[in-house]
């Protein structure tokens, strides 16, 4: 009863921010209300995709990666785009991010995610986390000087959302071609054909730009390792400029 309740009033929390997001200065406290309640619940939905993960019988390979995979999701498919949509053309779409930024520092030197992953695990997750913002917030600042660029924004957050854990969970469980960098040719396929189809479903745009773009993106997640998350985000947004 109490977990309904409280399911309920979160449900007329989210209802009622998105209900004011159009009322001036109330609206943007709103939208900041309401992206740092999601933020709060991917950290609960990582957590509590771990523990699910733990009690099942399965490679260590996949318990290790699809906690991390669910957090990069929710973040780059959720919440990025949430900042997007509200603030986009703004300066809130910098501030967001920054704040972002700030968050997880505190959460570093807290040690919070040590408290819920091991210590490895949870740096780990927590510096993917920090490159995945910095990408966004750069491309958001372009997005500022140039308005032309800021389709790019978007367009980049989903690649990276999409994209990146495709080709990580297919090149895992098909890979048959792997490359020197461990990466896979299934997993370069897979970012390709699933990122065009998801900028398509977002953007509308035509499928062959589209399909151009997804191929810089694969290109830079292939030659790419620990700044991947950074580095699809601003290979897209920039070739989306050219191309679109």
């Amino acid at each position: 009863m109490i977990k309904k309740i409280i399911s309920i009033l979160f449900l007329i929390f989210t209802i009622g921010c998105l209900y004011f997001m159009s009322k001036g200065l109330v609206g943007i406290a709103a939208a900041y209300a309401l992206i740092l309640f999601n933020v709060a619940r991917v950290l609960m939905e990582v957590y509590a995709s771990k523990l699910i993960v733990d009690k099942l019988t399965i490679s260590d390979k996949y318990k290790e990666e699809i906690p991390r995979k669910v957090g990069h999701i929710l973040i780059t498919l959720i919440t990025l785009p949430m900042i997007y949509y509200s603030f986009k053309n703004t300066i809130h779409l910098v501030i967001v991010p920054i704040l972002g930024l700030f968050i997880g520092y505190v959460l570093l030197k807290t040690k919070f995610l040590e408290k819920t992953m091991s210590r490895i695990e949870g740096d780990s997750n927590l510096y993917s986390v920090f490159r995945l913002i910095l990408g966004f917030l750069i491309n958001a600042i372009i997005s500022l000087i140039y308005p032309s660029y800021t389709i790019g924004v978007l367009l980049g957050t989903i690649a990276v959302g999409v994209g990146d854990p495709v080709a990580c969970l297919v090149g895992k469980r098909f890979g048959k071609i792997i490359f020197t960098n461990r990466k896979s040719l299934e997993g370069f396929i897979g970012f390709i054909l699933s990122t065009t189809l998801a900028m398509y479903i977002v953007s509308g745009i035509a499928i062959w730009k589209l399909l151009i773009i997804a191929v810089v993106g694969a290109l830079a997640e292939f030659y790419s390792n620990d700044y991947d998350n950074m580095l699809i985000q601003l290979a897209v947004a920039l070739s989306a400029v050219f191309i679109i």
